[in-house]
């Protein structure tokens, strides 16, 4: 019987080409692991919540009024 491959680990240039296209949606994303499993990130949710300084934010849903 054959062995099964161990799961292999993502290359450096899968890497900067995940970071990349997350960043481009969430500039506040960062790389929280990396392993066989994939590149994993996390974002701060405080910054897309609408909250009391939603107008200084950019990204935070407008009124249509």
């Amino acid at each position: 019987m054959a062995k099964t491959a161990a799961p292999s680990m993502p290359t450096p240039r899968q890497i900067e080409d995940a970071w990349k296209a997350v960043k481009s949606l969430d500039p506040s994303a960062r790389i929280v692991s990396v392993g066989p499993d994939g590149v994993k990130f996390d974002y701060r949710t405080e910054t897309i919540a609408p909250s009391s300084e939603s107008p200084k934010d950019k990204r935070a849903p407008r009124p249509w009024t």
